[in-house]
């Protein structure tokens, strides 16, 4: 059985084959190659196959981040209702 870190060295791409735009975030947990995950300039989290095919996830559309907004700002008022209920009971 290898070690933890044979396998995590084995999962990352040597710095100079990064694309470029994309910073290394860290292993899977195949370990068989490199598929690992990345992010781009925008935050978003791509699987290191991904980048190795070429299949890059297209940018979100304006819908797609208001969609978006709009789920976490209903989140965001559901979380606070719940704040003010544990607040309520002294918690």
């Amino acid at each position: 059985m290898y070690g933890y870190g044979r396998s995590w060295n084995r999962c990352r791409w040597p710095e100079t084959i990064i694309p470029s735009g994309y910073t290394y975030v860290g292993p899977c947990r195949c370990s068989t190659g490199p598929h690992a995950f990345y992010q781009d300039r925008n935050g978003r989290l791509v699987h290191g196959r991904s980048l190795h095919h070429g299949i890059i996830p297209p940018e979100p559309t304006a819908e797609d981040l208001k969609a978006e907004l709009e789920a976490l700002t209903k989140e965001k008022q559901e979380l606070q209702k719940r704040m003010e209920e544990l607040e309520k009971k002294d918690v």
